[in-house]
């Protein structure tokens, strides 16, 4: 039987290899695993600077609160430790991904599977992943020492290979501005049910967990950024969008 830690809050589902980034599926664990996941629903639930090492090590089940510090190095890496986990997810599934494939696809091809795993990122895991997702919300809304390094290493990479496959669809020429708001539009749409989901689970009852509709979610957003693409590219063919002056790519 699979470990919980403490409370049914807190459920193993995948070991996390911290050198790598990646994951496997084990059936135990131990104790820097029960640290981190611990950690996870602690920092979700008070932010960094609210969250203890005493409360995460007696969440966790360790005796000693100096566990943290001989597992990870303190608080800080620790927390450390856990963004690296948030934002190498995208690049780790993505592999994962591309190696089962092992074909050229289309530029929609490409754009169908950047959705999927976006959306297979932020809900496959269940409550786990809430956890990580509130995480990576208060990351934005109160960013860390972290952030620079964070954006610099996997999110200008993943923001690249959107852009990539937009200019793909849209047209070489296409204004980064456009670009960006199309890659914008498609991103919020993925994760606006992961911020409201408290309200819509109370709305629509079929909505109570992302786990078992990320998958469709995820053809929706395909088949209406593509209608969406449709219409933008149309638009710009008859000028209807007036083009950009900046003539920057990114700005970092």
């Amino acid at each position: 039987m699979t470990k919980v830690v403490n409370i049914n809050t807190i459920v193993l589902i995948k070991r996390i290899n911290y050198k790598k980034g990646t994951a496997e599926d084990l059936t135990k664990r131990n104790t820097r695993d029960d640290l981190f996941l611990a950690a996870v629903k602690i920092f979700a639930k008070k932010g960094y600077k609210g969250a203890t090492v005493r409360e995460i090590c007696k969440l966790a089940g360790a005796a000693n609160i100096n566990s943290i510090n001989y597992y990870f190095g303190g608080k800080e890496k620790l927390y450390k430790a856990i963004l690296e986990h948030i934002f190498s997810d995208y690049q780790n599934r993505k592999d994962k991904h591309e190696n089962a494939k092992q074909k050229k696809i289309t530029p929609e091809e490409r754009l169908r599977d950047f959705i999927y795993t976006y959306c297979d990122m932020l809900y496959s895991g269940g409550k786990i992943s809430a956890d990580l997702s509130a995480i990576f919300i208060a990351e934005m809304s109160r960013p860390s020492p972290y952030i620079n390094e964070m954006v610099k290493t996997y999110m200008i990479p993943q923001a690249e290979e959107l852009i990539g496959i937009l200019r793909d669809i849209l047209g070489q020429h296409t204004p980064l501005n456009i670009i960006r708001d199309c890659g914008v539009s498609i991103i919020g749409a993925i994760g606006y049910y992961g911020f409201t989901l408290p309200i819509l689970s109370r709305i629509f009852s079929d909505l109570s967990s992302m786990k078992s509709y990320y998958k469709q979610l995820s053809e929706h957003v395909f088949r209406f950024s593509m209608g969406g693409l449709k219409a933008v590219k149309k638009a710009l063919a008859t000028s209807q969008i007036p083009a950009s002056k900046n003539k920057k790519n990114m700005g970092c």
